[in-house]
C-alpha cells in the first residue's frame, strides 16, 4: 500500500531509515544499540530513542524484542541472525589462531577481521576474510607467500584463509570514501597489532562522518606481531635491493595475470575490483561493494514510493 501523504521526518530520522535499509541489504535486523551505532548521525541516546519512537509509532519500521526490523522482515530473517551469531561465536578461536599464523610470515605488521564475521554472522556459507597490513615496499611479497600457503591447505580449509585486501603501513590511506568502504573500516576487528589498526582508523578517519557513535574496537582479541625465527630471518635477507626486486616482480606479474583473466572489465572497474599497486592489492572478484550500493539504493528507492517520502 502506497500512502498518499508526505511524513514529516526528521533528518535524523531519514538516516535511521538509511542505516535500517543498508543492513537489509543483508537481511540482517539490528539491534537498538547497533542501528545506533550504524547511523550517521550525532545525537544522544535520549534523542535517538525518541526519534526511533516516532519512527516505530508511525509504522514506518517494526520492533521484535531488542530488534529493529525493515517491515518486509520476519521471524525466519531474525532466526537466521541469530543462528549466524552463533556462528561466529564459535568460529572466531580458529579466526583468531589464522590471524597470529598469517601474522608469522614475513612482512606482515598488523591483521583484522573484516567482512560478515566483523558484523558477528557467520554460517556454513562464510569465509573468513582478513585485512592485512605490511612493511613498505614488501606488500607483493608478503601476498605471494601467503598465497602460496592458502594454495597449499586442504580445500574444505581454504575458506579460513581470505587473504583479499593487503595495504602497507607507510601509505595507509583508502580513497574509497563510500557507505561499503566506510562500513567495513568500522567495523574491523583487530587481531594482531592494535597500533597498526589504529593508524589505519586515524588514516581514514573520514569514516567517522558516517559512523560518529561506532567506537573503535577494544582489542580484547589482539596480540603483538609474532617474530618466528624463518620470518626475521627472510626479513633480513630481502631487506636490500633483492627484495624490492622480487616485490616489483610479483606486482607485474599478478596485474598482468589479472588483466588476462578479466578483459571484460572496464578501467574504472578493474581498479575498484583488483586494485593493484606497490602500497595496495584488492581482490574482490565479484564486484561485491558496487552490487551492495546498487541494492542500498533500489531499496531507498523502493521505501520512498511505498511511504511517500524523500530520503535525503
Amino acid at each position: 500500500m502506497i500512502r498518499t501523504l508526505q511524513q514529516s521526518l526528521t533528518q535524523d530520522q531519514i538516516e535511521i531509515i538509511k542505516a535500517v535499509l543498508y543492513f537489509d541489504v543483508f537481511k540482517y535486523p539490528l539491534t537498538k544499540d547497533e542501528l545506533f551505532e550504524n547511523s550517521a548521525i550525532t545525537i544522544s541516546r535520549e534523542q535517538f530513542s525518541k526519534e526511533l519512537l516516532g519512527l516505530l509509532n508511525n509504522n514506518l519500521l517494526k520492533q521484535d524484542g531488542e530488534f529493529i526490523l525493515h517491515l518486509e522482515r520476519t521471524k525466519n530473517d531474525l532466526s537466521k541472525r541469530l543462528l549466524g551469531n552463533e556462528g561466529a561465536k564459535k568460529i572466531m578461536p580458529i579466526a583468531v589462531k589464522y590471524s597470529r599464523i598469517i601474522a608469522s610470515f614475513p612482512f606482515v605488521e598488523g591483521v583484522c577481521l573484516s567482512g560478515g564475521l566483523s558484523k558477528n554472522y557467520y554460517d556454513n556459507e562464510s569465509d573468513i576474510d582478513f585485512f592485512i597490513i605490511t612493511k613498505p615496499n614488501r606488500l607483493w611479497i608478503c601476498r605471494t607467500l601467503l598465497i602460496i600457503r592458502y594454495k597449499l591447505l586442504p580445500k574444505k580449509k581454504r575458506k579460513f584463509w581470505c587473504t583479499n585486501y593487503f595495504i602497507s603501513s607507510d601509505s595507509l590511506f583508502i580513497p574509497d570514501n563510500n557507505p561499503f568502504s566506510g562500513t567495513e573500516l568500522a567495523h574491523l576487528i583487530p587481531t594482531v597489532n592494535y597500533s597498526a589498526y589504529n593508524s589505519l582508523l586515524e588514516e581514514n578517519n573520514w569514516y567517522k562522518r558516517r559512523f560518529p557513535n561506532k567506537q573503535k574496537h577494544p582489542g580484547d582479541l589482539c596480540q603483538e606481531a609474532p617474530q618466528p625465527f624463518l620470518k626475521s630471518f627472510l626479513e633480513k635477507i630481502l631487506s636490500g635491493s633483492l627484495g624490492t626486486k622480487l616485490d616489483d616482480y610479483f606486482l607485474k606479474i599478478t596485474l598482468k595475470h589479472w588483466q588476462k583473466k578479466y578483459p571484460e572489465l572496464a578501467v574504472e572497474d578493474f581498479e575498484l575490483q583488483f586494485r593493484s599497486r606497490k602500497n595496495v592489492c584488492k581482490r574482490h572478484t565479484k564486484g561485491f561493494q558496487n552490487k551492495v550500493l546498487k541494492l542500498w539504493r533500489e531499496k531507498q528507492t523502493e521505501y520512498e514510493t511505498r511511504f511517500n517520502i524523500e530520503l535525503k
